[in-house]
């Protein structure tokens, strides 16, 4: 391959890469509001003050199985953006490199 076809995959890899963590900061900061009104939810079914307290321990049970999920996916959005984070910085070294 030429140098200037190399030089071509490698920028168009970099703004992939950019492009990538413009999306995962937008979904970091959907997940967090998300995740706040989880929070309150969470909070609200555990404090019930209703006499029904069976359907209160169902809920605040729901809502701890919901919030291990969420915690799993907060973990796999953090392998992500690490992976990402990694990417970017050696298609960086590569291009700093490849340049005379």
């Amino acid at each position: 391959m030429a140098q200037e076809d190399m030089e071509a995959i490698l920028k168009k890899s970099l703004n992939a890469v950019d492009r990538s963590q413009k999306w995962q900061m937008g979904a970091l900061l959907f997940f967090l509001v998300f995740a706040s009104l989880h929070l309150f939810a969470f909070i609200e079914a555990v404090h019930v003050g209703n006499h029904e307290t069976q359907t209160a321990t169902a809920r605040a049970l729901g809502m701890g199985i919901f919030s291990l999920t969420l915690t799993m996916l907060v973990c796999t959005f953090g392998i992500t953006f690490f992976i990402s984070r990694m990417a970017k910085r050696i298609l960086k070294a590569i291009e700093l490199s490849s340049k005379p």
